[in-house]
């Protein structure tokens, strides 16, 4: 009796980027762990010639979202997932973006009730290991290049 993998069975979050001609969503992988930091960075209007009483501090408008994100990605390439229905590129397209242009538009959706982040995102960090057969852990580090849509 033969298993058939399944990259989002087992895993809540699963890690999207978009192909090469931006016109769908490919799957990288399930992730296991996860970290979101949201900067809000706002400004200070208050200066030590200020009279008074103090004013508040000004949002500067641009938020910046950094994802820490590790996974399981799927060596199989060219399928569909039968749970989503996107096509699996797996590591290949992560590797891919870190080593070449180091950015791209990816997407962290929960496939229980398709909430999702997603945005345009330099990698700045990335690796990946693994022993098993047919299967890589990867992990990387993503910060916005601009404003992240969360839904």
């Amino acid at each position: 009796m033969t298993c058939q993998n399944n990259v989002t069975k087992g895993r809540q979050k699963v890690f999207l980027c978009r192909n090469n001609a931006n016109t769908a969503w490919e799957i990288i992988g399930g992730v296991k762990e996860r970290g979101e930091s949201l900067d809000n960075p706002t400004e200070d209007v208050t200066s030590s010639s200020t009279t008074g009483s103090f004013s508040e501090k000004e949002q500067t408008g641009y938020k910046s979202l950094t994802l820490n994100l590790s996974g399981v990605a799927d060596k199989r390439t060219g399928i569909a997932d039968p749970t989503t229905g996107y096509n699996i590129v797996g590591q290949v397209r992560l590797r891919e973006l870190a080593y070449g242009p180091g950015c791209g538009t990816f997407k962290l959706v929960n496939i229980d009730d398709n909430s999702f982040v997603s945005g345009d995102f330099t990698i700045t960090n990335y690796s990946e290991t693994g022993s098993s057969p047919g299967l890589l852990n990867w992990s990387a580090t993503f910060e916005s290049t601009s404003d992240a849509i969360n839904g």
